[in-house]
């Protein structure tokens, strides 16, 4: 869909003019109004915690203008009874189901504020809706292109997975290089009883961007959800997650792939929250880093109190390909509980092992050539397990620009 970007400064009178541009049910524009109210009794993060000390938001765009049209974006075919579109279209022709699952629950608890701003504010976004017992063949796409660079955009992205159901999306986000902009995006994935999702996330904004998103994860009674977040462009990005294992039986992998270069500051923090009996979370972000980028991560694992047999693991691993590059890895674990198969953690932060370089560069490669033969190598940790192949090649293709390509060395 392509529309004519009109832009609004983002304040509290923007919420109703969202609302009557879009002419919008009273229903939701209650629904804005009650998020709003939210966002202004929830505070901005003030930098003292412990998920926020390591990104000052100073200097965040909060002036740009608001895109009140949704920016272009293409969009795969679904099968029939499954719903792919734009939320706005959702909400006009699916009014009942969007109802059933917007905005009903909070965001992660560190990203209040931006949650309740981007379901107050949302001016576009995605809804993917795939019915009781039925399996979508193939892998669906969707790209969004923002048309400015210096522009806020606050796009809701709903999945939801009904009982026995299976799916595969791939989210992809574009904007232009230039001047500072505010891209806050937040996502909810809901997997149902016994669901299979499959969720990918390609961020390739331009190198004025600002990416403060959230995630939310809900991992139902014998579900498998796993999300890959694969971070390329944007000045600053500070992604909050929450997976929430809340049936007995569920499954969740949380994958993360950074290639970051140049000042870019790239700053994650997850929670695994395992709730129920029997429940499995494991965790593993890769990053690579060039020239002064800096990587943090803080995850935390909360075992509640109660649960039985739960397994959990969590992994950041960081390649420094600089001397200027930086990365502060720091996981957490919180055990309430003492029936546990496994919980544990792994992190590490350093340069690549000279010898790994030297017995590199007798195959004949120069050094740089080397350099991205092992990144690629330790990229592969990940991308062995991106099971879909449009997901594997889209990501593979994003990264090439940092860390080369397969045929750089045949």
């Amino acid at each position: 869909m392509t529309t004519t970007a009109t832009a609004m400064t983002l304040d509290s009178t923007a919420i109703g003019r969202i609302s009557d541009q879009l002419d919008e049910p009273n229903w939701l524009r209650d629904l804005r109004t009650g998020w709003w109210e939210r966002a202004e009794t929830a505070p901005p993060p003030t930098g003292q915690e412990e998920e926020w000390r390591r990104t000052p938001l100073d200097a965040l765009p909060r002036g740009g203008e608001l895109l009140l049209d949704a920016p272009e974006m293409e969009a795969t075919v679904p099968p029939p009874g499954v719903i792919l579109t734009d939320l706005a279209t959702a909400v006009r022709e699916h009014p009942d189901l969007v109802r059933r699952f917007l905005g009903i629950a909070d965001g992660p608890a560190s990203h209040a504020h931006f949650w309740a701003l981007g379901q107050a504010a949302w001016t576009g976004g995605l809804f993917c809706y795939v019915p009781r017992n039925v399996t979508v063949d193939g892998t669906l796409v969707v790209r969004t292109v923002l048309p400015r660079a210096d522009v806020t955009y606050l796009p809701v992205t709903l999945i939801v997975a009904e009982e026995g159901s299976s799916v595969t999306l791939l989210e992809e986000v574009v904007s232009p290089d230039g001047p500072a902009g505010w891209f806050g995006g937040i996502v909810e994935v809901r997997a149902e009883r016994g669901a299979r999702v499959r969720y990918a996330n390609l961020q390739q904004l331009g190198d004025g961007a600002w990416n403060i998103g959230a995630q939310r994860v809900v991992v139902g009674q014998d579900a498998n959800v796993t999300t890959l977040n694969a971070e390329v462009g944007s000045k600053v990005t500070k992604v909050g997650m929450d997976v929430k294992m809340i049936g007995a039986g569920g499954t969740s992998k949380v994958l993360g792939l950074l290639a970051a270069g140049d000042d870019q500051q790239i700053d994650i923090n997850t929670v695994q929250d395992l709730a129920a009996d029997h429940t499995t979370s494991d965790l593993l972000y890769l990053s690579a880093l060039y020239d002064r980028a800096h990587a943090s991560f803080y995850g935390v694992t909360n075992v509640r109190h109660g649960t039985r047999q739960t397994s959990s693991y969590q992994e950041c691993r960081n390649l420094l390909l600089s001397p200027q590059a930086g990365a502060e890895p720091i996981p957490v674990l919180e055990i309430e509980a003492n029936d546990i198969l496994r919980c544990g953690h792994g992190a590490t932060a350093g340069a690549i092992d000279p010898t790994m370089l030297f017995y590199a560069q007798t195959r004949g490669l120069d050094r740089d050539a080397a350099e991205r033969m092992i990144v690629r190598g330790f990229f592969e940790q990940v991308v062995a397990q991106i099971a879909d192949e449009t997901i594997r090649e889209r990501i593979l293709t994003a990264l090439a620009d940092r860390i080369g390509s397969t045929e750089d060395v045949s």
